[in-house]
């Protein structure tokens, strides 16, 4: 016990000073909103646009009808997640996970 006491007596004669540390703005965490969201027709489409550019995570029920207008709502998702250098990725039937540039979605 000799080495330990020693040790305590040692760090008991330490001054340690207390410092505050900044944190840099951009390494603060700041919430992420995520949404859910149905889309109906085209027009749905650019409010999930527009939640997109806001840097949300959205997830995206499709129920618009017709192959023609499905594609084309989701191209005009993954041309915003292009836009902010986010993710996209569908899964089951008409479901989208849109993910801002500082979540990567892992496949």
């Amino acid at each position: 016990m000799g080495l330990l006491n020693d040790l305590v007596d040692d760090l008991k004669k330490l001054k340690l000073k207390k410092e505050e540390v900044e944190i840099p703005v951009e390494q603060q965490l700041t919430p992420i909103n995520l949404r859910v969201e149905g889309i109906n027709s085209l027009q749905d489409v650019e409010k999930v646009v527009n939640f997109i550019k806001e840097g949300d995570i959205v997830l995206v029920r499709s129920k618009i009808s017709g192959q023609e207008a499905y594609k084309s709502a989701v191209k005009r998702l993954k041309d915003a997640c292009t836009e902010v250098n986010g993710d996209i990725i569908g899964f089951g039937d008409n479901s989208l996970l849109i993910a801002p540039s500082n979540v990567k979605i892992v496949r």
